[in-house]
């Protein structure tokens, strides 16, 4: 079996770090910890077979791609836009998102209301002519 970064599997897997990790706590996916190029224990997943889908893989397929994420794992608060992504060498995924606010977690936002919104981030978004669904 092959053996991965979180984020490489999260890229060939198509589904966020986040559930890669809760696959990983879940039992759906083995993981292990060895030295990285600096020395320091990283995560490594044992990618799974051809055809393998987890429940947090089955929701995704069926979620339509939003640009919108909650910075907290409440739900509350602002809706974001997110600008980018960035990965630190531990292979955590931070956004930065249109209004400038950096955040060191994120959280997809599904049937938003206009309330909800980030209003920064929703005219820097029309400024720039981004697709707001």
């Amino acid at each position: 079996m092959e053996r991965v970064s979180i984020r490489e599997a999260s890229v060939r897997l198509h589904l966020p770090a986040s559930d890669i990790r809760q696959c990983i706590q879940n039992g759906e996916l083995k993981a292990y910890r060895q030295p990285g190029p600096d020395g320091r224990l990283a995560w490594v997943v044992e990618l799974p077979e051809d055809g393998w889908v987890s429940a947090a893989m089955a929701i995704e397929l069926e979620r339509p791609f939003t640009p919108w994420w909650w910075t907290e794992r409440e739900r509350t608060g602002n809706v974001h836009y997110v600008e980018v992504l960035t990965t630190s060498v531990w292979e955590e995924v931070f956004p930065r998102f249109l209004c400038g606010i950096s955040s060191d977690s994120f959280w997809l936002a599904t049937e938003l209301s206009q309330e909800e919104l980030c209003p920064q981030c929703l005219m820097e978004a029309k400024m720039r002519n981004l697709p707001l669904a």
